[in-house]
């Protein structure tokens, strides 16, 4: 029995270690050592590429850009207009969650169009995230410039999200404001 019981003592003492061994081997493993070079290694500086010279750059901000962009408002590219479409498509199928995606997608390639600020609001209304909703709204007419259908569609949009949120006299304002765009 005692023999027994000394080989019980021997296997919990390898066990032990072995655990033991293993902790220390998988914390070593998950230190990051990061390779610096010695003094008298040769570091290699990175490769420079240069951007071919025909390729279109986009205008760069000017004042006179800023100005056309007020009075006119800003280009919906292709890819965010067919983004935009397909989130109307999420947004009429009650799928609101790929609806905002898309709509954001949209947002980070024509961040100047009015248009995709519009379809921000329409999706946060159909949230009923009434507050979003009319901040993106008034974005948006910001953003349409002297277009005057931009800012009709606009104001006709902050006028249907003031009168879901309960506010008549701001939605009254709003299509005031419509119909004079």
């Amino acid at each position: 029995m005692r023999e027994e019981s000394g080989h019980q003592i021997v296997r919990l003492c390898r066990v032990r270690q072995a655990v033991a061994l293993m902790v220390v081997l998988l914390l070593g493993g998950c230190s990051m050592v990061q390779d610096r070079p010695s003094d008298d290694q040769e570091v290699i500086a990175p490769i420079e590429t240069k951007e071919p010279e025909d390729v279109e750059t986009q205008e760069p901000d000017t004042p006179e850009r800023d100005a056309r962009q007020r009075q006119t408002g800003s280009e919906l590219s292709p890819a965010a207009a067919s983004l935009l479409a397909s989130a109307r498509g999420m947004l009429l199928a009650g799928n609101t969650e790929r609806a905002l995606n898309l709509a954001q997608r949209a947002q980070r390639i024509s961040p100047d169009a009015a248009q995709v600020y519009y379809r921000l609001a329409e999706i946060y209304q159909k949230r009923s995230d009434h507050a979003r909703a009319e901040q993106f709204a008034l974005k948006g007419i910001s953003k349409a410039g002297n277009d005057p259908k931009l800012r009709r569609t606009g104001w006709s949009l902050l006028a249907d999200v003031r009168a879901s949120r309960g506010d008549e006299e701001g939605a009254r304002e709003a299509r005031k404001r419509a119909s004079r765009s």
